[in-house]
């Protein structure tokens, strides 16, 4: 008994196995194959030019933070006098603000944003190819299904206007004019 058993499982993993080469040979699951491999290195290509513009970004702050505690070292004799915080507040907002244009303003800064929207938005077309191949494979609606469905509403929509607007005009038009004036 357990001898035929263990023949029937071996047949099925023989004919488990033919079936998977079928289907990972078929042109669907080789686009997937690729789409995939692409989403992923994608995604990879994101990590570092976030990690690239987050250290540009966060640089400002830590020069203001910088220039801040310098003015507060200077103040030290105002302090016995008594410590304003909106004084303080409007000397940190000051700086804060001129270090932050000044960055903005930089060709790192300038560099590191497009390359990170560059890779981002080359994830997000990977993403959405990606769905829309499973999608056609599940014959579910893709988003340009849904783009075309709504393009078509909106003309249609127009078009319904523009008759309701014509038909009206031509209802007023053979009215006459002296009831035409009597309606508000």
């Amino acid at each position: 008994m357990l001898l035929r058993i263990t023949e029937m499982w071996r047949g099925n993993m023989r004919e488990a196995g033919e079936i998977e080469k079928l289907w990972s040979n078929s042109m669907p699951m080789r686009n997937l194959d690729r789409q995939v491999y692409a989403l992923m290195w994608a995604w990879m290509y994101l990590g570092p030019r976030m990690t690239a513009y987050q250290a540009i970004a966060s640089m400002p702050w830590n020069k203001a933070s910088e220039r801040y505690r310098a003015t507060l070292a200077d103040t030290k004799e105002e302090e016995a006098k008594g410590f304003d915080w909106r004084k303080a507040f409007e000397a940190w907002g000051a700086i804060a603000n001129e270090e932050l244009i000044s960055n903005f303003r930089s060709q790192d800064f300038l560099a590191a944003q497009r390359e990170l929207l560059r890779a981002a938005l080359n994830l997000r077309t990977r993403q959405q190819e990606m769905v829309d191949s499973v999608g056609k494979l599940y014959g579910v609606p893709t988003q340009q299904d849904f783009d075309e469905l709504t393009r078509q509403i909106t003309e249609l929509r127009r078009e319904l206007r523009a008759s309701l607007g014509a038909q009206r005009h031509a209802a007023e038009a053979a009215l006459p004019d002296n009831q035409a004036r009597d309606e508000p």
